[in-house]
């Protein structure tokens, strides 16, 4: 009987196997993937969606795309459509392979399209079979998605992996689909991305700028913040380490600038909120620790009277330019940038519970406290300029 037990193990290995088989698996040589993709708004109020996709060293290279020794790396294409559903179709109809999003690590809006306003079609190209939420959200600026991902970027192969990396550097501002999503859906705050500028430089060479940031609310782009009002936005979200800020210290004079740079080594924010009469105030808290990068003073910054005076004046540098892009949030956006409504949410829940729709009505004028504290933790090996004269 010991044969029909074995007959029986057999058999049983052979159920298993088939099983556990992959029916519907795609083989990675039957699958087209897409490393960028955008999303326009035509002329005639049609949406354009724009994938950048991979090209496998078999391809032929006469495609548009990126090069790499004489060689396109990817392929760029576009179609127009009714809603997301009907473009994806027309893609695909188009491709031999099928498209997989498994691999996109950035997603552009085009401004004309983010001005117009995000509808359900971005939640159609979201819900796509493969589609992921840790993409790094884009926002165009001054340029279409289709133009940015047609752009040629010499520093990398495939432009997408060049942008992917700059938002892994840490010196801009980088926002994941899933956090655009949550912010979109909340009352509490306002959505926020990274802008785009994509151009070509005197050379012929494309080139990619992420220096600024775009502000949406109620799910339409309602402006962009400067290089410099994003700093302030990277500093509440404890993200400003590795930025420089100078100050005008002394006055200009001979062979010197009067000025001193600094190196952020540690910000955050701490946000706090009352009642009054009824109505939320807001006092804001900066705090940052930094580093003396260049001293072009005739100060000695070993003397702890200089560093103080630095201090004072890197504050009043600094409370200026928060001063002002809060004014700009609150005043000319009316976006709600850095998150009071949350903070009013968590410590005034009755309050909030009664007003949360309202809140951006209220946002625009509720009176906002700025209080700083800028230390300096690091002179550098050089405490005065190193071509000042010994006395």
């Amino acid at each position: 009987m010991s044969w029909m037990k074995g007959y029986k193990a057999i058999a049983i290995i052979l159920c298993f196997s088939v099983m556990t088989g992959c029916w519907d698996r795609s083989e990675v040589n039957d699958l087209a993937f897409v490393l960028a993709s955008g999303l326009d708004l035509t002329e005639n109020g049609e949406a354009e969606v724009t994938l950048q996709i991979a090209l496998p060293t078999e391809m032929p290279s006469g495609m548009q795309g990126g090069r790499t020794g004489g060689k396109k790396t990817v392929l760029v294409i576009s179609e127009r459509g009714r809603d997301g559903a009907d473009i994806l179709h027309k893609l695909q109809k188009r491709l031999s392979r099928q498209i997989f999003f498994g691999h996109r690590g950035v997603v552009i809006i085009g401004e004309k399209y983010a001005r117009h306003g995000i509808d359900q079609i971005l939640d159609q190209l979201m819900r796509f079979p493969g589609s992921r939420y840790n993409s790094y959200f884009l926002t165009a600026n001054g340029t279409t998605a289709k133009e940015a991902l047609q752009t040629q970027y010499k520093l990398e192969a495939i432009p997408a992996i060049a942008l992917k990396k700059m938002q892994l550097t840490g010196l801009g501002l980088s926002v994941k689909m899933d956090e655009f999503l949550d912010a979109q859906s909340s009352f509490g705050r306002s959505a926020v991305t990274g802008a785009l500028k994509a151009f070509t430089n005197k050379s012929g060479e494309g080139e990619f700028n992420l220096d600024e940031a775009a502000v949406y609310q109620e799910n339409k782009l309602v402006g962009f913040l400067s290089s410099e009002e994003k700093k302030i936005l990277l500093w509440h979200r404890g993200e400003l380490k590795g930025s420089k800020v100078t100050a005008q210290v002394e006055p200009q004079e001979k062979g010197f600038k009067g000025t001193v740079g600094v190196d952020i080594l540690q910000a955050k924010t701490n946000l706090s909120s009352k009642m009054n009469n009824g109505m939320p105030e807001m006092t804001v808290f900066f705090h940052a620790k930094v580093r003396v990068l260049d001293n072009d003073t005739r100060l000695d910054m070993s003397k702890a009277e200089n560093m103080k005076k630095v201090e004072g004046k890197l504050t009043g540098e600094m409370e200026k330019l928060i001063q002002s892009t809060l004014h700009r949030a609150q005043k000319e956006l009316k976006a709600d940038i850095f998150a009071f409504g949350d903070d009013i949410h968590i410590h005034h829940a009755s309050y909030w519970k009664q007003n949360k729709e309202r809140w951006n009505d209220i946002y625009p004028g509720i009176p906002l406290t700025v209080k700083i504290d800028i230390q300096i933790q690091r002179i550098g090996r050089t405490q005065s300029p190193a071509h000042l004269k010994k006395s």
